[in-house]
């Protein structure tokens, strides 16, 4: 089997792209990276909805300016236990349409056994394409977005602010030094999940904004985090610690982006997640290539502000990009510090298991090269459940009640976009 491609010098609307190819199939993906920092290549497609991590290998000989390739499309679960690789819920990948933003041109990619079955489904699509216009305005008119009346917190405000003095009791101890308290927040929902992540996508852009749905179960992300990215050799994590709001009042927003940049508490938390990714990544990597490319740099989203740090490594020879992943897993930004002694707090603090929530979303092909985005500011909807996990880090300077409004904050745009209620 061997990648072929095309590339077409043109542009299609994504939305009535995807729509048109893959709105009715049971298993599709949409990678929308058109607010990528880096990487301005969105990809979408579908496959085949697995629980395994197998993609296949296959000959590549192109010089493609995107580092996708067809594989596991999908979501890397958070694990119980540090380093290792529970669940995986996805799509078994062979063929996608990759947009290249600032080309402002298409490719068609896919793994086929030989040059004439690729040119077959390539022109078929170039058929189909000559056709499609406005389908996702129509799509929007005829299926509501997905919405919800009231969703209830599995961890009330009371309660979340007594875990949260149990965290800084075990800070008091020496157990841990920071620690990510989450819950989630659910309800029933009505409504086209498609629909909401249209409406999402367009007034909350993130790096990783992700559409995935796998049968009766949808993924819409609007994640800002990388939790890892794989390319050769090169190993690449960028936590997030530390979070204001956004102001609509322009001297307003940059007094709360100096805030956060100067902040004490938040730079310090930030700086032990930042030590615990390179001592992870030591697991896998070249302990003397181990670089913080960037310290602290404050980033602006749609609805916050964030403190992210980007920490690389080159793999040690022998090793690959599984072995990355599994350094890495669960992402110390969504666990603490040391690791595996929160871990052990946070089960017993948190009300069920975080599934998907805190896990990796995105693509893995069959050499272990891979881009995922952290699985937070996500909803999931399953049958007619909708459930979205929110979380933030806890120090012994957390002042509990500011705590709990960050995690408020953090769910404002997913609740707002699904015109909910929540009784905290």
């Amino acid at each position: 089997m061997r990648l072929f491609y095309e590339r077409l010098a043109g542009w299609t609307s994504i939305s009535d792209t995807f729509i048109s190819f893959f709105a009715n199939q049971p298993g599709t993906f949409w990678l929308d990276r058109e607010h990528h920092p880096e990487e301005r290549f969105s990809v979408i497609g579908a496959g085949s909805i697995t629980s395994e991590l197998k993609p296949q290998l296959f000959e590549d000989e192109s010089d493609l300016p995107f580092r996708f390739r067809p594989g596991f499309v999908g979501v890397v679960n958070y694990p119980e236990k540090a380093g290792v690789l529970e669940e995986v819920h996805g799509l078994l990948v062979d063929r996608a349409f990759v947009y290249d933003h600032d080309a402002r041109s298409m490719y068609f990619i896919g793994v086929f056994a030989d040059k004439e079955q690729f040119q077959t489904w390539f022109h078929a699509a170039l058929l189909r394409l000559a056709l499609i216009g406005g389908d996702g305005a129509s799509h929007a008119l005829y299926f509501a977005a997905a919405t919800a009346a009231k969703l209830e917190p599995k961890t009330k405000k009371t309660d979340y602010l007594a875990k949260i003095a149990s965290c800084q009791e075990h800070i008091a101890k020496g157990d841990v030094y920071q620690i990510c308290l989450t819950t989630k927040i659910e309800g029933d929902f009505v409504g086209d999940t498609l629909s909401y992540f249209l409406r999402l996508r367009r007034d909350n852009p993130a790096p990783y904004t992700t559409f995935l749905k796998l049968g009766p179960v949808s993924y819409v992300s609007i994640s800002p985090e990388r939790f890892i990215t794989v390319h050769g050799s090169r190993v690449l994590s960028s936590p997030i610690k530390g979070t204001r709001p956004r102001s609509s009042d322009a001297a307003r927003d940059q007094e709360l982006i100096e805030e956060l940049g100067t902040d004490a508490k938040e730079r310090a938390e930030n700086l032990m997640i930042v030590d615990l990714i390179r001592n992870d990544l030591s697991i896998a990597c070249d302990p003397a290539s181990i670089r913080v490319e960037s310290l602290l740099a404050v980033k602006s989203y749609s609805t916050v502000h964030q403190l992210v740090s980007d920490v690389s490594g080159e793999l040690r020879s022998g090793k690959n990009g599984k072995d990355a992943l599994l350094a890495l897993l669960p992402g110390g930004s969504m666990t603490g510090a040391p690791k595996i002694r929160a871990i052990e707090i946070l089960s017993n603090l948190e009300a069920g298991s975080r599934e998907g929530y805190s896990g990796g979303i995105g693509w893995i092909d069959g050499h272990w090269n891979m881009d995922l985005g952290m699985v937070i500011r996500t909803a999931v909807f399953s049958q007619d459940r909708v459930s979205i996990g929110i979380g933030g880090g806890i120090t012994s300077d957390s002042i509990p009640a500011n705590e709990h409004d960050e995690i408020v904050l953090k769910s404002n745009a997913l609740v707002s976009a699904l015109g909910a209620s929540v009784s905290w």
